[in-house]
């Protein structure tokens, strides 16, 4: 029975795949040039409503934040984000400074392109597998639609997290040691905002780790017990790359990326593993 149902999935799988429409090099292109569109005309759109609009409290006579058109550029999405991540993260006594007449105008573009890449993720996510889905197997496809969401939570989850614990324990920790020794503890605004977005992006598509082993395990190209077997090679590479993204050689801020890291490595391994047993199990029935 087990062997009768196993041939009627890949003959419908083959069926599927025969009925699929080979595209020409030329198909692919425009396919690819619809896609890119989209993704343009909503990163454009996102960039021009964080430089455009700020969120004012109160309006209309309603208690709330929303966000409206403002003439005044200090004020627009991206200059609060700024103003806000700089108060939260920088230490009061800590002056942040500019070197250039145009640096806060360059960070301020930063601002607007890394919320407008945050923003559009769900629909970067969405068209890239939109794009590559015709490619792919019927089995490859499922996979496709089962991971969309965790990938895209687990990005944001890794943002927040470097937002909301690591980075407001790294900085002042940091500048403590540049108080230790004596030296006058000055920011520069540039060099702030890159190490922030880079060090928050770092650790979102570190969060994409379970997603990784899970799909490698459901397209068969490594079994779930090779995570379990290499577990210990794995957690030296999540040690190394935690103290490669951190800046200081203290060890605490590579524990505070590791751990967590750890920690969707076991989530990625028994992941795998349940599906393994509920597939053997519906082989056996």
């Amino acid at each position: 029975m087990a062997r009768l149902g196993g041939d009627v999935t890949a003959s419908s799988e083959a069926l599927e795949t025969a009925d699929e429409k080979r595209m020409s090099f030329f198909e692919h292109l425009e396919e690819l040039r619809k896609r890119l569109k989209v993704l343009i005309l909503a990163f454009v759109l996102a960039f021009i409503v964080f430089m455009t609009f700020g969120f004012q409290y109160g309006v209309l006579g309603l208690p709330i934040w929303l966000p409206i058109p403002v003439l005044d550029p200090r004020h627009v999405i991206a200059s609060q984000f700024l103003n806000a991540v700089r108060s939260y993260l920088i230490p009061p006594d800590i002056e942040t400074i500019v070197l250039t007449p145009w640096e806060a105008i360059v960070v301020q573009f930063k601002a607007a392109l890394f919320l407008s890449a945050v923003a559009t993720s769900p629909i970067i996510t969405y068209e890239f597998w939109a794009f590559v889905g015709p490619a792919l197997k019927p089995k490859e496809k499922r996979l496709i639609v089962r991971v969309s969401t965790p990938v895209v939570a687990l990005f944001l989850l890794g943002v927040a997290m470097s937002f909301a614990i690591v980075l407001p324990f790294t900085i002042p920790f940091l500048y403590d040691i540049a108080r230790g020794i004596g030296v006058t503890a000055l920011f520069q605004l540039t060099e702030f905002l890159d190490f922030v977005l880079l060090f928050s992006l770092a650790f979102g598509l570190a969060f994409e780790l379970p997603v990784i082993m899970y799909g490698l395990s459901v397209l068969g190209t490594v079994q779930p017990e090779f995570w379990k077997r290499n577990w210990r090679y794995a957690a030296i590479a999540i040690f190394v790359f935690g103290a490669f993204i951190t800046p200081d050689g203290s060890g605490i801020t590579m524990m505070l990326v590791a751990l967590p890291m750890l920690a969707l490595y076991v989530a990625g391994y028994y992941a795998a593993r349940l599906r393994q047993i509920r597939r053997n199990r519906a082989k056996t029935s």
